[in-house]
């Protein structure tokens, strides 16, 4: 049974039939914060029930490969605040790099250049 979805502008991780994680998305041009193609996430989430139990990186996951993969872009950029000590836990683990540095808070960057790995 196929877990991950994306509708309109959210990607969805389903166990069973209940939503686990989630995360909004949008793909931007090249802009003033980076040069070439990219998609830009924001509100990741994991149901309260489920957290600590590796949903979140299994979300990313699947979304480096639909980026990769299915949209065609090597670039994924977040932001997330300074003191938010889980989610730049989860983000580094995954790859993530520190691209810039504001007074509060991160911009994140994943380069998916040699990404390739599905959990269907």
């Amino acid at each position: 049974m196929k877990n991950f979805f994306v509708t309109g502008d959210r990607f969805e991780l389903f166990n069973k039939d209940e939503l686990v994680a989630e995360s909004r998305f949008s793909i931007e041009e090249p802009d003033d914060l980076f040069n070439s193609v990219y998609v830009g996430l924001f509100k990741l989430e994991t149901t309260k029930e489920f957290r600590r139990k590796g949903y979140a990186s299994l979300l990313l996951i699947e979304i480096f490969d639909y980026v990769k993969n299915e949209l065609g872009i090597d670039n994924i950029l977040l932001n997330v605040y300074k003191d938010n000590y889980g989610a730049l836990n989860l983000y580094f683990n995954n790859g993530f790099k520190i691209y810039r540095e504001y007074d509060d808070y991160f911009t994140l960057l994943k380069h998916l250049y040699s990404f390739s790995f599905s959990l269907n």
